[in-house]
C-alpha cells in the first residue's frame, strides 16, 4: 500500500516538478532538462502587465465568486436539509447540475443567454458565469456538512426564545464553519483555475490569467508561462496555508454526530 501511494503521490507531483524547474531555465524555449538557470522568465512575468492584471481578475473573480455562491447555497442547504418539501431533491439536483454538463457546452450557453440579457462579456456576466459552475461544490458541501449535524441544537434555541436570524447568526453558521471554509476554497479554486467559462465572458479588460496564459503559448513558446505556472502554484498553497492557520485544515471533516445525539 504504501508503495502504491508513493507511485501515485509521484503521478501526481513530478509534473509540477518538471514545470517548477523549467520556469528556472536560461533558455530561450522550453526544454528539459534546462541547459542554465536564471530568473530571468520571473522576472518578466511579474513587469508584464499582460500577466499581472488578469492574475489580479483571477483573484478578484474567485473571491467574489466563492463569496457570491456562498451566500447562494446556505439557504439552499437549509432549505433542502431542514425544511423538507416537494421537490427538494429535485432542486438539489438541479443545483448540482452544471457538474454534470461539459463545460464548454456551458460556457457557449452562457454566453448566448447573457448576450441576450445584455451582460455579455462584462465583469458581471463572467461573475454568473463562474458562480454558476462554482455554486454546485459550495451546495454539496454544506449540505453533506450541515445532514451531519445535530438538529436538536437549533430547536433549542427557538424553544428558548432565539429569533430565526439570531439561531442562523450564532448557532447554524458556526456549524457550518468547515463547510464555509472547504466550499469557499474549492470554489475559489475552480474559478482561479477555469479556462472555457472565461475564455467566452470575458474581455479585454477582465481577462483572466489562465486565458490570459493561454493567449501567450499561441505565439511565444518560453519558459515565461511556466514561470507564471509556478507563481499560480505559489497562490494556492498558500491559500492552503491561510485556511491551516485560520481553521486548520484537520478541522476541515465532515462533523459527526455528539453522544447520544442521530444523523439528521
Amino acid at each position: 500500500m504504501k508503495a502504491y501511494l508513493l507511485a501515485i503521490a509521484a503521478f501526481l507531483v513530478l509534473p509540477q516538478l518538471i514545470v517548477i524547474v523549467v520556469a528556472f531555465s536560461s533558455a530561450e524555449f522550453v526544454s528539459f532538462p534546462p541547459p542554465g538557470y536564471s530568473l530571468r522568465w520571473f522576472a518578466k512575468v511579474v513587469g508584464d502587465s499582460s500577466f499581472m492584471r488578469p492574475m489580479l481578475n483571477s483573484l478578484v473573480l474567485g473571491l467574489l465568486a466563492a463569496a457570491v455562491s456562498a451566500i447562494l447555497a446556505i439557504p439552499a442547504a437549509i432549505a433542502v436539509v431542514r425544511h423538507r418539501f416537494i421537490g427538494a431533491e429535485a432542486m438539489q439536483a438541479f443545483l448540482l447540475s452544471p457538474l454534470s454538463m461539459p463545460t464548454l457546452i456551458l460556457s457557449i450557453a452562457l454566453l448566448f443567454f447573457l448576450s441576450d440579457v445584455g451582460l455579455g462579456n462584462t465583469f458581471a456576466g463572467l461573475l454568473i458565469g463562474h458562480v454558476v459552475i462554482t455554486l454546485p461544490y459550495m451546495v454539496r458541501t454544506i449540505v453533506a456538512v450541515y445532514s451531519s449535524t445535530d438538529a436538536r441544537i437549533e430547536e433549542a434555541a427557538y424553544t428558548l426564545g432565539a429569533p430565526p436570524l439570531a439561531t442562523l447568526w450564532h448557532i447554524t453558521l458556526p456549524m457550518l464553519r468547515p463547510a464555509l471554509f472547504a466550499g469557499g476554497l474549492f470554489a475559489f479554486l475552480i474559478s482561479f483555475d477555469d479556462v472555457a467559462i472565461s475564455l467566452m465572458l470575458s474581455n479585454a479588460r477582465s481577462m483572466t490569467l489562465p486565458v490570459s496564459i493561454l493567449n501567450y503559448l499561441v505565439n511565444n513558446p518560453d519558459p515565461a508561462v511556466a514561470a507564471i505556472s509556478v507563481v499560480q502554484m505559489v497562490i494556492v498553497v498558500a491559500a492552503l496555508l491561510l485556511l491551516d492557520r485560520v481553521h486548520g485544515l484537520q478541522n476541515l471533516t465532515l462533523p459527526s454526530s455528539r453522544e447520544g445525539g442521530k444523523n439528521v
